[in-house]
């Protein structure tokens, strides 16, 4: 076990540095980004947010929701439903196949939109003022620090397939890093407990060993959650790249536009899909604050998108239509997003992976797995040298032993 340590550090040590340094940098920008409340609109803010709601057109919760208020309690969505429709047909004609309806706040007022083709006619309930424009853009990587550094962590920055097979080793190099630790750690301990020494840590072997010894074992199940998730997702990474570099169009030619995954929508069936969504809706969370209501055909299936709840904590939903069942980013019939296996399972290793799961805390253990990670491959590379340099002297000069 000492040995495969050993030997396998010597290999990825420069990695697992540059790995645990831009991976504390983005853990760093997230926190700094939590602990002053960073508008919604902040670019690091939003960086740490998109995708997690969904692919594309997918995802209905944009950063103003997080500042808008609630439509209002007692709002009749039926009524303003029939309101958005009747106007839509005035306005765009009774032939435009509609690609969604919503009801949402602008501000203090509720709006209901509606997207056909490349038109979006919005209405305020309020003033009856109508307006048709063109669907604004989605901004889905917004330029910011924390994806600058995410690119290079991830190795994309690069532009070279090849390098992407460098985070899956060095993610299965930390897990044997961790297991061959804990592995000698326990041994060390049965040996001095036989020996009456009954101390969970001990200084031995100068400060370098010894505090190299005391980060290993308090970290080691969370460096080895890191580098399990940060294998799944490198790994996922790597056939996502591959899968858009099969799908690139030929030099000289242009991007092929996506199909939309999006069905038109008939008008008598919308009355039906928002009573199944609001009432699903209301069944699982209750009273809480409702902000957006869109009704839409995607991937084949009719779905409610509903975006509710307060400040930081808005958050987005998903229904089917017709069954009332709560749906997630990855369902049969949606489209190929180029992830093995899935956008939803993606987004739940980045969860993991991040210490999302455990809110703050998780956050705090995430920076320190990362400041762990540089110490450690400081450290063991000073006691490796160490090693060397002894065995030089002796005449001993092999970079490689058992």
């Amino acid at each position: 076990m000492r040995s495969v340590h050993r030997i396998v550090s010597l290999f990825v040590v420069l990695f697992t540095l540059y790995l645990g340094v831009t991976g504390t940098v983005i853990q760093g920008v997230d926190l700094r980004s939590i602990l002053t409340h960073a508008p919604a609109t902040d670019p690091d803010m939003m960086a740490m947010r998109e995708d997690a709601d969904g692919p594309g057109v997918y995802a209905v919760l944009a950063p103003q929701d997080f500042t808008a208020q609630a439509l209002p309690p007692r709002t009749d969505f039926q009524l303003l439903l029939g309101r958005l429709l009747a106007t839509a047909r005035s306005q765009l004609g009774a032939d435009a196949m509609l690609d969604f309806a919503e009801l949402r706040m602008d501000g203090s007022s509720p709006v209901g939109r509606v997207q056909a083709g490349p038109r979006l006619l919005t209405l305020d309930f309020a003033t009856d003022h109508t307006s048709i424009g063109p669907v604004p853009r989605r901004d889905d990587h917004p330029a910011s620090l924390r994806n600058q550094v995410k690119s290079l962590h991830r190795m994309t920055t690069f532009r070279r397939d090849w390098l992407l097979f460098i985070n899956p080793i060095v993610g299965i190099a930390m897990g044997v890093f961790v297991v061959t630790g804990v592995w000698m750690y326990v041994r060390l301990l049965n040996a001095r407990r036989r020996a009456r020494r009954h101390e969970w840590f001990w200084s031995a072997g100068g400060w370098w060993r010894t505090l190299h010894r005391w980060v290993s074992v308090v970290m080691a199940a969370f460096l080895l959650v890191v580098a399990l998730s940060g294998t799944w997702l490198a790994y996922e990474s790597l056939v996502f790249g591959y899968y858009l570099t099969a799908h690139l169009p030929a030099p000289g030619r242009p991007m092929a536009q996506p199909k939309s995954p999006l069905t038109p929508l008939a008008d008598a069936q919308l009355p039906g899909m928002l009573r199944t969504s609001v009432d699903a809706w209301r069944n699982r969370f209750g009273d809480e604050p409702l902000k957006v209501v869109q009704l839409r055909i995607y991937g084949g299936m009719p779905q409610g998108a509903l975006v509710f709840g307060p400040g930081d904590d808005t958050r987005q939903v998903v229904f089917n239509a017709d069954t009332g069942r709560e749906v997630s980013e990855t369902e049969p019939g949606y489209p190929e997003t180029g992830f093995p296996f899935g956008w939803q399972a993606h987004q739940y290793a980045k969860q993991i992976h991040r210490g999302f799961f455990l809110g703050l805390a998780g956050r705090w253990m995430g920076l320190f797995s990362g400041l762990s990670v540089i110490f450690l491959s400081v450290s063991g590379a000073w006691m490796y040298y160490e090693m060397w340099r002894q065995r030089r002297r002796s005449g001993r000069r092999g970079l490689i032993w058992a």
